[in-house]
């Protein structure tokens, strides 16, 4: 068991050292593309931009189940609602990452508008929650993150993203970790009705620099195939999407350079 717990902490501290950079970015389709999401409007702009969300029409449902490097324990979940008005957008998110040895929690609610015909805006509220142990306890901050999408010409959109911008961080007694401030700024370009090209960059304050680029191509009229690569760490993904009426369901999969695969799978409906 000792070495169970030992094997464990490892990778709780390689996946954290790595998790400031992600954000806990939550989304099959956004996974498949190596994360370049910054720019994409979908239900999963939820974590990645909540700007986009304002595209949408719809009601949108989403669930998400990532198993990272294939182990329980390093398993995140997360829901995701989208809700239309003619005030604005309202969205709500939940994502839980970890099991009883270590997790992170986060509920956001937010608000996005379009600011005229091509440009977008939001903002969201976020409780973070840090479970460690019944020793350690637990611990809860509040922070917020803020998005901005634009459409530059005909089927470009830039996208920038904010998350705890006031640096907020867990501290107690026996923890001390900071909440990552990151900054993401990145394209969608939709080179034809089939094809769709994104890029972004993403900074952790704390961290390097990140790349990423990732692909998405209708292969059948209810088929899309994903591609994506990133580094720091190196990694290449890939993915399908299938719709089906109101019900998309995305499966994907990444490989880190050194700790191996990870699978993600969500479904979504719109009303």
């Amino acid at each position: 068991m000792k070495s169970i717990n030992l094997i464990l902490l490892l990778l709780f501290t390689s996946y954290l050292s790595q998790a400031s950079s992600e954000n806990h970015i939550a989304g099959t389709r956004s996974n498949a593309m190596a994360k370049a999401s910054v720019a994409s409007f979908d239900i999963w702009a939820n974590y990645n931009n909540q700007a986009s969300l304002a595209k949408l029409k719809k009601i949108q449902l989403g669930i998400f189940y990532e198993n990272r490097f294939q182990l329980e324990d390093l398993s995140t979940k997360a829901i995701a609602i989208y809700l239309p008005t003619k005030l604005g957008g309202f969205n709500f998110n939940y994502s839980q990452f970890g099991s009883d040895l270590y997790k992170e929690s986060k509920i956001g609610i937010g608000y996005s508008k379009a600011l005229g015909q091509h440009f977008w805006a939001s903002v969201q509220l976020n409780q973070m929650r840090v479970k460690l142990n019944q020793m350690y306890g637990e611990q809860s901050k509040y922070n917020f993150e803020i998005g901005l999408l634009a459409e530059i010409v005909s089927d470009f959109y830039v996208g920038f993203h904010l998350f705890n911008p006031t640096q907020e961080k867990f501290e107690t007694l026996y923890f001390d970790e900071a909440i990552p401030t990151v900054a993401r700024f990145g394209f969608s370009w939709h080179l034809s009705k089939e094809t769709m090209l994104n890029s972004e960059v993403e900074k952790d304050f704390d961290n390097d620099i990140r790349l990423k680029f990732g692909i998405e191509h209708k292969l059948l009229e209810k088929l899309f195939l994903r591609l994506g690569v990133s580094n720091h760490p190196n990694q290449i993904s890939f993915g399908l999407g299938y719709k089906f009426k109101i019900i998309k369901m995305n499966l994907a999969y990444s490989k880190h350079q050194n700790l191996g695969y990870t699978p993600s799978i969500d479904l979504n409906i719109s009303f």
